[in-house]
């Protein structure tokens, strides 16, 4: 009975012991990264009926598999997250607070109000140079900004490349830790602490990309990317990049920009996957965000050369001194990377005086500001110039046919019969007396009666010849048709047409016609005769400087200016611009592009409804902050959840030193208990043998 108790007293002194050790164990580690609290099972053990002792098992760890799971994909959210943020802060950097002016929008708002300055004093040569240092800093910003997405681009890649070699060291301490694990658990000893080691180097994988996982046997892990492709079980598979210099006419796949991949450069491709992490950011930023702000950047630059030259100004170019050309959708277009090498033309560096002027050999009179107009309303403006529009259909036969236009004569009266009174009244004029009015029917006869007035006299003309005659604001009678007019004074006497403003004789009518001029050029009359066809009318109206015309669609009138800018009409004899249907509306300049942009031609700006180069360029500036406040606050979002995680996870697996403290003293207690035990067996084991 003795040797039976104290069997029992020792298998509890040794597993309070184990107790105590894994404790104290537990408090030398609270502070460890990626330690979790470890127990030690423990149960009765008979041996047979009269004897009771202690097991022990393996030291386990106290953990939650599935918030473990839960917190590695949450890191993997969080890393990426935090180097997308990174990066676009430094875009933020650049574009600077709105306040302090020095973003795209606002220098190139500065180069117009440059203009605006210029344009009140065209010959000062101070003013004349404020605008080419203007431009010249516009141009800097443009070279600067794409240097430094081009840069971001480089930089992003050093970055893949360090996360890889990370990468590649944690797969391999998962390897390592797989095998000692599962040769330990196969033997049943206890794997707790290399489980934890396995733990934080998974952890370290999930930093830098999406994995999931799962457990095989002998406790070993089985790592996989998020689309399952294995990384890590008894060996490591090594992802390879390669990094080469980027510049905005690389991209990936098949334009110079390396990929990411599992074993060679000819094993299983990730790059166009769903990396996630810090690896996955970085390929969206070089690959996708810093290509799609460098297309903008360009769509920005070649609009603004292009709008310039077309108003006559080649104020920026190429290196070669060249405007590039806007491209129909959806071609590709030939301007990828213009902001990296925009700069003021070298001529107008040279002579100034060209800004005033303008680029094209155009004679332009002293002192005038038309081209600095032209860009002022036209190049930082909605419309690219005005143009004639007309909406009748001329295509076909004649345009008086066309139009309802006729040959016009027209008799403005040099009285002021209003003023009259009864017509009568005046001396020359006699109740009864007759004068006649032919416009191609044969004469009328119209008679003056007794008491009437102006509006009689007209109303009398009308019932004999409908829509002859008015009066004008004036008060003198107007006559107007579509033939020739004759006037003969009969039974009135050349004294009382005089009266009435008129003379006797025939008045011929005349063709429609309408004056245009475009810019400052001087204006010229169309005329529109009774046989013309809409090849007279389009001949006559490109032989005047300044303008191209042609039938649009529907066969109607369209009038262009060939340098952009406004165009000036006024009606003549008939009003045949209201005939043609003709009004003067803005052109809308060559649209920004949003599709189809970068080196292959797979780029959208996500910009839209912008039609100034201020606009694009504040939205452009607007975009990219909206983009980091979006990425800021998932950040913060994705962040919370992952605090509430691991505060979840430290409160279930962590080592909270109290509840270790007060399991220490339990453990001594039984500690103690025990040692009693051993003690009374002691007594008991004496006592048995003096009694013999």
């Amino acid at each position: 009975m003795p040797i039976q108790s104290l069997n029992n007293a020792l298998t509890g002194l040794r597993a309070a012991q184990n107790a105590i050790n894994l404790t104290s164990h537990n408090i030398a580690n609270a502070s460890t990264p990626g330690y979790t609290r470890k127990i030690l099972p423990q149960e009765a053990s008979f041996t047979d009926v009269n004897s009771l002792g202690v097991r022990i098992g393996e030291v386990l760890r106290s953990v939650d598999m599935s918030l473990i799971r839960e917190l590695v994909g949450q890191t993997s959210q969080i890393s990426g997250l935090d180097v997308r943020e990174q990066y676009l802060s430094r875009i933020q950097a650049y574009h600077g607070a709105s306040e302090a002016e020095t973003s795209i929008g606002a220098v190139l708002n500065n180069l117009k109000e440059d203009f605006i300055s210029l344009s009140s004093e065209p010959e000062s040569s101070i003013l004349l140079n404020n605008v080419v240092s203007s431009a010249q800093e516009t141009a800097r910003l443009f070279n600067d900004f794409s240097s430094t997405l081009q840069q971001l681009r480089n930089e992003s890649q050093t970055d893949i490349s360090a996360s890889v070699d990370e990468v590649n060291g944690a797969l391999e301490t998962v390897a390592t830790l797989n095998v000692r694990i599962a040769k330990l658990a196969a033997a049943g000893q206890s794997t707790a602490d290399l489980e934890d080691q396995r733990d934080a180097a998974i952890s370290l994988v999930a930093e830098h990309l999406s994995v999931s996982y799962y457990r095989a046997e002998n406790n070993k892990i089985v790592l996989m990317t998020a689309n399952g492709q294995t990384l890590a079980d008894t060996a490591a598979r090594r992802l390879v990049f390669n990094p080469t210099q980027q510049g905005p006419g690389t991209f990936y796949p098949g334009g110079g920009s390396a990929g990411l991949f599992i074993d060679s450069t000819t094993g299983i491709e990730l790059t166009g996957s769903n990396i996630g992490g810090k690896i996955g950011a970085l390929f969206t930023l070089r690959d996708e965000t810093l290509p799609q702000y460098q297309a903008q950047l360009d769509e920005l630059a070649q609009k603004t050369a292009e709008r310039f030259a077309t108003q006559g100004l080649e104020l920026f170019t190429d290196a070669l001194g060249n405007v590039p050309p806007s491209v129909v959708p959806p071609g590709a277009v030939g301007y990828v990377g213009f902001a990296a090498e925009i700069r003021v033309n070298a001529t107008v560096v040279a002579d100034p005086t060209l800004v005033r002027s303008g680029t094209n050999g155009a004679t332009v009179p002293t002192g005038s500001n038309e081209v600095i107009r032209k860009i002022i309303d036209f190049t930082f403006g909605a419309f690219t110039g005005q143009q004639a529009v007309g909406t009748v259909d001329i295509s076909a036969g004649t345009i008086f046919a066309a139009t309802g236009l006729s040959q016009f004569a027209q008799i403005i009266g040099t009285v002021d019969i209003a003023s009259l009174g009864i017509l009568d009244s005046h001396p020359a004029i006699t109740a009864g007396a007759q004068f006649t009015i032919d416009v191609g029917g044969g004469p009328a006869l119209i008679t003056i009666n007794a008491g009437d007035t102006a509006t009689d006299l007209v109303n009398n003309i009308n019932i004999a010849l409908p829509g002859t005659a008015r009066l004008n604001s004036l008060g003198q009678i107007v006559l107007e048709a579509g033939a020739d007019i004759t006037v003969t004074a009969a039974s009135l006497t050349a004294a009382g047409l005089a009266a009435l403003g008129l003379t006797a004789g025939v008045t011929p009518a005349q063709d429609p016609s309408f004056t245009i001029s475009a810019g400052l050029n001087n204006p010229v009359t169309i005329f529109i005769s009774p046989t013309d066809t809409q090849a007279n009318l389009l001949a006559d109206l490109n032989a005047v400087p300044g303008i191209t015309a042609t039938l649009g669609p529907g066969g109607v009138l369209l009038i262009t200016p060939d340098d952009g800018g406004d165009i000036a009409l006024t009606n003549g004899l008939g009003d045949p611009l209201i005939a043609l249907g003709v009004s003067v509306v803005g052109t809308p300049h060559t649209p920004f592009r949003e599709n189809n942009l970068g080196p292959n031609a797979d780029i959208s700006t996500q910009l839209v409804g912008f039609t100034s180069l201020v606009q694009f360029a504040q939205g452009l500036v607007s975009q990219h902050g909206e983009t980091y406040r979006d990425t800021q606050k998932s950040q913060e979002s994705e962040q919370l959840f992952y605090d509430t995680l691991e505060t979840r996870f430290l409160n279930e697996s962590g080592v909270d030193l109290d509840q270790e403290l007060a399991k220490l003293i339990e453990l001594q207690t039984a500690y103690s208990a025990a040692a009693r035990a051993i003690s009374v067996s002691e007594e008991l084991f004496n006592t048995l043998l003096n009694a013999f």
